[in-house]
């Protein structure tokens, strides 16, 4: 397997969408017998099963599910007749046959740009035709690899104006999902990119995006990371939720690396050891459960099933 990326990543990384060439594409790996045995393998608490609107106007909330009795087999099928997205987070941890793959794009990405790379947390996702992600972002670092079928991505500015400062901050602060309010103006801005197998993209941090897929499955690998300046501007960010609510202050949200933002950082390790006893923000509760046996391969709990 190789990775290609471009040859001015070191420039562009982190300001810029950025792009590479693989071979994942071509691996046994990511077949359909080797999927299935990877959704019998994966621990199944920790299976992200969703269901997402029609893309819209607004803001639409994911609706989580759950496949508690599913095989592999039968829940990948579920995905090709359903509208579902399987998210198989830190599939490098807790499935080693698939580290290696994650070893090889951090591997490489750390040594195109010139910086450490870590907390690094490659998930595997199984997608079904047509569906769609809505507008939101990630706080961590991310690299979308192509494997399985086509997809379009749009990308739209890391600004206030996309992606209010007050909600970045509650996504950082874990008060709120990463989902955001789309207006259909935004598109005006949004750089659109038509991902096939053998594709990849990386893109700055906390730029909102969406994504529909094409009219097939879809296999990709979600890689998220950190390099030090993108956790001291995460970190910099809780510290500004923390301070807007504690002392009332407005503050912008942090750009390139100075004293202040480095202050910022350090202030935010502080304030999270003195929320580390605060209870967690409860999950998303099930509302459906994965059934291949319905239309959708969908039923929803209150029509007698289970979670």
């Amino acid at each position: 397997m190789s990775i290609e990326w471009d040859k001015n990543i070191r420039r562009t990384f982190s300001k810029s969408i950025a792009g590479a060439r693989h071979t994942y594409d071509k691996s046994p790996a990511f077949c359909d017998a080797s999927l299935a045995g990877l959704l019998d393998a994966y621990p199944r608490e920790r299976l992200g099963i969703w269901t997402f609107a029609p893309h819209g106007e607004g803001e639409e909330a994911p609706v989580r599910g759950a496949a508690p009795d599913v095989f592999g087999k039968d829940l990948l099928e579920a995905v090709r007749k359903g509208r579902i997205w399987l998210n198989l987070r830190a599939v490098n941890e807790l499935v080693p046959e698939y580290a290696p793959f994650a070893d090889e794009i951090f591997g490489s990405l750390q040594d195109k740009i010139g910086q450490k790379v870590f907390k690094r947390d490659m998930g595997v996702l199984i997608s079904s035709p047509n569906v769609n992600v809505h507008y939101h972002l990630d706080i961590p670092m991310v690299t979308l690899f192509q494997v399985r079928g086509e997809k379009t991505v749009w990308l739209y500015p890391a600004t206030d104006h996309f992606a209010p400062d007050q909600r970045v901050e509650a996504i950082a602060l874990r008060e709120r999902e990463e989902g955001l309010e789309y207006r259909s103006e935004f598109d005006d801005e949004a750089v659109r990119i038509d991902l096939k197998p053998g594709s990849a993209i990386t893109w700055p941090q906390t730029a909102p995006h969406r994504i529909q897929n094409g009219d097939m499955l879809n296999v990709s690998l979600s890689c998220e990371f950190m390099t030090v300046p993108a956790l001291l501007r995460a970190n910099a960010i809780y510290a500004n939720g923390q301070l807007r609510r504690r002392l009332g202050a407005r503050p912008a949200r942090p750009g390139s690396i100075s004293p202040a933002l480095i202050g910022k950082a350090a202030l935010a390790r502080l304030m999270k050891r003195s929320d580390a006893s605060k209870p967690a923000t409860a999950p998303t509760p099930a509302t459906f459960r994965v059934d291949p046996t319905m239309p959708q391969a969908i039923r929803a709990i209150s029509d007698g099933g289970c979670a």
